[in-house]
């Protein structure tokens, strides 16, 4: 609601369209609620009554679930007579107050005023009760759902209701004794978030005559406060007309367009009101979508009116779409397809005047997004074959749906668009027995170009706002005939762009480095241990179980991918073209002019790939192909190194320095020298279990940007959740992973009371892994390479492979590598202290900490209070586990440090730097057999039938120092010495005479003309696909055996699992 015309006019919004719906928006409302609209209050409800004492109310009542207020989640209430519900302590105050409060008591205030139940002429009652059943929990979870855009997904599990039913006033007289008011406060929660529902269904008078009110209307005086008290002495919020004379008019009034209904989110440090107004900033749910489209999102701010067609558009590229109102506070669009990644601005026209509001949205690359719709058996999704997907259908909430078979096509003058090559109506859905997935089965085709390498399934579904979709994969046109493989193969490799950043391949050498490097690659969506389509998984790398991806640098489009065997080690794809990674023209993140993100790639170097090395049947088309997109290799590898804050702040350098640091207030964890990329870390005052300060500290919050990137702050709740602000603005992040400009986030799943959060920073080789528990939050911090060697400052050292000098302040100057935990804290720690002009953090430390507060060093361990026993039980011989449980008495502080430094030690084996030969090729006319690439692995050369090894030799190792011990030996054609014959001849002459020298002579001629004529070889039978999967062959390959086992060398390019009955 606005509070007046005058706020509808900002900016000089003068038009008469304009003013009209301001206005109208302002007016009280005239149709008020009726007793049907309240939920169901009474003995009837089997509510509990209030004590009818004046000024009295309910006892301590202990609630079923923890219901979240202003950031703490609170365990009992009171209801107070008054009009009040408050927190941690009864509130028998009759005269409401400004907000916010002296006394530091949390309360909730539909009404404060001085109500009366306790005489005869009252005949009013305060009921109230807990409340789960399923039929209201599901009616206030529709409620949420309507109001707050952002909780299309909420469902209630809890309610807390109470009514103030026909209350009258203090004091009143004669006819005041007939002013009566009826109103409702409706608590609702999950386990994440917390609402409030006022509810005003009669409102008659506002004041008790002990508060200067008329007795005999209840009016003037010091009139009702209606609102939220934190209870911290700062943090309120005030309903528009609260304590004025307009508070009687709550009935007419709404902020959700129902008159007498006002609903507030509460869980956050601030309420969330959501009332339309005319401010320029709306509010846009979910904030994130793919760049196929079809989402509908849901708008909020403006106040909407069915009178107006809205349209929306998205600014960078001017794509225009039109919305519908869905009530006076919201509206719904479908999102169109667009074909770019990262942040852009939706602007939004609600009353075809212009693009006067706006907000921020992010798109995000279709590879990272799971499909939702699912191809079975993707081996035989062939042009022409009969082919079955499913999806669920609680995703589609319509009885009509549509089938589309899309295009991808990028036409220089269009820009790159989908194009419908397919389009039908789906009845034939099979749904099996209590399932909710839809099966279907259809005729794979469509109106297909030559050009067109590219498909997509889209779903479409009927909802209010216009058809919603949903989608399958990309995957490539396959033909039938292996022929149109190799033509499009062909056609590419004439083509083909070359590599345009020639630098050496850097793939990790191990599953476990790929894994910990967290600041150079990230898990390939295409080929990952945790994706559960089995079909789809690993498709175009199969033989890999885990594929890795080099982090998209600004300096380069293109890309590499790494992937791994079942031992975890690198595959090559000279080895293993059908597993192997390779490197690529573009990378699956890349976008710019004629650039567009994972489609780029798609066309330009996936597709190629299955066309030429698994649609063609041919190895010759794969071999040209590894040319143009080389393998990825190793050897070039330098491994990350980590550092980490955990627990009562012990770090560990990443010069691998260990010491103890036991700060209070905002600190540098890590800076380069020209201030380009800052890490920052607050610390605060622990406590133990019983909520009491201790001589020590631990981190509750991390701050950090680079030059290049949005800015991240994660800040530890009281209830262990992990708040997460982007550029100063609080984000719920909907998918696991979110990408925002030059920094990517990652949502772990909850687990033993914390959450992982990742920040990856892609252009710095930058990572840094946060825990947050309700205690503190523990940091590991991951740098890749060299650029930051000797150029990084502040607690976490100087980086320069040197333990020595890693104590550097502020003022340049270095402490001695084994000075005291007092002097690093004082002399090296506290000058790290974040001045005011390099702050990050938004949030201000609240924290409340001891005046004279002496943290305990680490020589100065032992608690007499504590069983020492207990503490080994706990701790073991983990030095840091036993000084936090000395110094904090907090056993889950401790625990949680043990296991993080476990964690840590692990990740430093993990990343140790490992020793692998390089790719050895197969002799011409030669072949061989490797045993692997690790140190003492060998490879077994040999030669074709009539070629002999020469500068070489057959076996050789893989040494220590990365090398072979010997070259690729070399196979040349073998060469008859014909002296030898020559002599036998001259021998026989000598010996039998003329004649049998004739015969002798001629009968050798023969032999030799017949030894050196070439047999014309027979025609080989027609093979059409592989030749393993070639019946001819395989049937002739099995008579070898005939007479005994007979096997030969395996070639390198035949898979090592299969055929061993044929291969050695």
């Amino acid at each position: 609601m606005c509070s007046h015309v005058g706020k509808c006019n900002r900016k000089s919004v003068v038009k008469l369209v304009i003013l009209t719906v301001c206005v109208l928006s302002c007016v009280p409302l005239a149709r008020g609620l009726t007793k049907p609209n309240l939920y169901p209050f009474g003995t009837s409800a089997s509510d509990i009554i209030t004590d009818k004492a004046d000024d009295g109310g309910s006892k301590k009542i202990v609630l079923k679930n923890p219901f979240k207020f202003f950031g703490k989640s609170k365990y009992s209430l009171f209801v107070n007579n008054n009009g009040l519900i408050t927190f941690d302590a009864q509130l028998s105050e009759y005269k409401p107050k400004s907000f916010p409060l002296q006394e530091n008591i949390p309360l909730i205030a539909p009404f404060w005023a001085d109500v009366d139940v306790s005489r005869d002429w009252s005949k009013g009652n305060i009921w109230y009760r807990q409340e789960n059943s399923s039929l209201l929990l599901n009616r206030a979870s529709q409620e949420i759902q309507n109001y707050f855009i952002s909780q299309r997904n909420f469902h209630a599990n809890w309610l807390f209701i109470v009514t103030w039913d026909n209350v009258g006033f203090y004091g009143a007289s004669g006819p005041g004794r007939n002013k009566k008011n009826t109103f409702q406060a409706v608590l609702v929660r999950n386990e994440e978030r917390s609402f409030v529902i006022f509810n005003y269904l009669r409102v008659e008078w506002t004041t008790g005559s002990n508060s200067l009110g008329d007795p005999s209307t209840g009016l003037g005086g010091s009139t009702a406060q209606a609102g939220f008290n934190a209870g911290d002495q700062r943090n309120y919020y005030s309903i528009e007309g609260a304590q004025t004379p307009d508070v009687i008019n709550l009935t007419l009034t709404s902020n959700v367009g129902i008159p007498g209904k006002w609903v507030f989110q509460v869980d956050g440090d601030n309420i969330l009101d959501i009332k339309c107004s005319h401010a320029e900033q709306i509010n846009v749910f979910p904030k994130v979508g793919s760049m196929f489209g079809g989402e509908e999102i849901r708008i909020s701010g403006p106040c909407f009116s069915s009178a107006f067609t809205i349209f929306a558009r998205i600014k960078e590229t001017n794509e225009t779409f039109q919305c519908t109102t869905i009530n006076d506070i919201s509206g719904a669009c479908i999102m169109p397809s667009v074909f770019r990644t990262g942040q852009v601005t939706i602007e939004v026209n609600p009353y075809e005047m212009g693009w006067n509001y706006s907000s921020a949205y992010q798109i995000e690359n279709v590879a990272f997004l799971t499909p939702k719709i699912i191809r079975h058996n993707p081996d035989l999704w062939v042009i022409q074959n009969n082919v079955t997907m499913s999806w669920n259908l609680s995703l589609t909430p319509s009885s009509l749906f549509f089938l589309d078979i899309l295009a991808y096509q990028n036409i220089n003058d269009s820009g790159p668009s989908f194009v419908t090559v397919h389009s039908d109506e789906l009845f034939d859905l099979q749904t099996p027995i209590n399932s909710s997935i839809a099966f279907t089965s259809f005729i794979l085709d469509g109106n297909l170009y030559e050009s067109m390498t590219s498909l997509v399934l889209r779903v479409r579904y009927n909802t209010s706002a216009g058809f919603s979709s949903i989608w399958s994969d990309v995957f490539p046109v396959r033909w039938s005939s292996p022929a149109n493989a190799e033509k499009m193969c062909q056609n590419w490799i004439k083509s083909s762009l070359p590599l345009l950043n020639e630098t050496e391949s850097t793939c990790p050498c191990t599953l476990r480095q790929a894994s910990r490097d967290t600041g150079r690659y990230f898990v390939d969506p295409l080929c990952n241990l945790q994706n559960n389509h089995k079909d789809t998984n690993c498709l175009y790398n199969q033989g890999a179980v885990q594929c890795f991806r080099r982090m998209l640098h600004s300096l380069s489009v293109s890309g590499e991918t790494c992937c791994y065997n079942r031992d975890g080690e690198l595959l090559d794809a000279r080895d293993t073209p059908h597993a192997g990674g390779t490197r690529s023209l573009y990378h699956i993140q890349a976008q710019g002019r004629d650039v567009v993100p994972f489609f780029s790639y798609f066309k330009n170097d996936l597709v190629p790939f299955v066309q030429c090395c698994q649609y063609s049947y041919n190895n010759t088309m794969c071999q040209h192909f590894l040319k143009l997109r080389p393998p990825t290799t190793c050897q070039a590898y330098t491994p990350p190194t980590p550092a980490q804050a955990a627990g009562d702040p012990h770090l560990t350098t990443l010069d691998r320095k260990d010491y103890t640091f036991n700060g209070i207030g905002d600190f540098v964890l890590l800076q380069d020298v020209n201030s380009s990329m800052v890490v920052q870390v607050r610390a605060i005052q622990t406590r133990d279990t019983g909520g009491l300060l201790q001589n020590a500290s631990v981190f509750s919050a991390i701050a950090m940007q680079t030059r290049n990137s949005d800015k991240i702050e994660i800040y530890k709740t009281f209830d262990g959740m992990a708040e997460i602000l982007v550029n100063n603005d609080s984000v719920e992040l909907v998918e696991t992973t979110s990408n925002f400009n030059g920094v990517n986030l990652e949502m772990g799943e909850r687990e033993d009371s914390k959450v992982n959060v990742l920040v990856v920073f892609e252009n710095e080789d930058l990572s840094i892994s946060v825990d947050v528990s309700k205690d503190l939050l523990n940091v590991l911090v991951m740098i890749s390479g060299e650029r930051y060697k000797g150029q990084i400052r502040g607690l976490l050292g100087n980086f320069n492979g040197d333990d020595n000098d890693d104590f550097i302040t502020r003022q340049s100057e270095v402490l001695p590598a084994d000075a005291s935990m007092e002097d690093l804290h004082f002399k090296f720690g506290m000058t790290w202290e974040v001045q005011n002009d390099e702050l990050l953090f938004t949030h201000q430390n609240t924290e409340s900490n001891a005046i004279n507060y002496t943290p305990i060093f680490l020589d100065d361990i032992g608690n007499p209070d504590l069983n020492f026993t207990a503490v080994l039980e706990l701790c073991g011989d983990n030095k840091q586990c036993q000084y936090d449980y000395s110094v904090t008495k907090n056993e889950n502080i401790a625990k949680g440090t043990m296991q993080f430094i476990e964690k840590f030690k692990e990740i430093e084996s993990d990343v140790q730097k490992v020793v692998r030969c390089p790719f050895l090729d197969v002799p011409t006319n030669g072949n061989r057999s490797v045993s692997g690439y690790s140190v003492g692995a060998n490879a077994t050369f040999w030669c074709l039938e009539g070629f002999q090894i020469i500068q070489g030799a057959s076996f050789i190792e893989c040494r220590e120092d990365g090398g072979w011990s010997g070259a690729t030996p070399m196979c040349v054609k073998k060469v008859v010495d014909e002296s030898s014959i020559s002599g036998l001849v001259v021998y026989i002459a000598s010996s039998s005479g003329a004649l049998v020298v004739v015969v002798v002579i001629a009968i050798v001629l023969m032999v030799l003309i017949k030894c050196r004529r070439k047999p014309k070889p027979e025609a080989d039978p027609e093979i059409n696909g592989p030749i393993f999967e070639n019946p001819v062959f395989l049937e002739s390959l099995s008579t070898l055996g005939n007479g005994g086992a007979f096997k030969i060398p395996r070639p390198t390019y035949v898979d090592p699992n299969l055929l061993d009955d044929y291969f050695f």
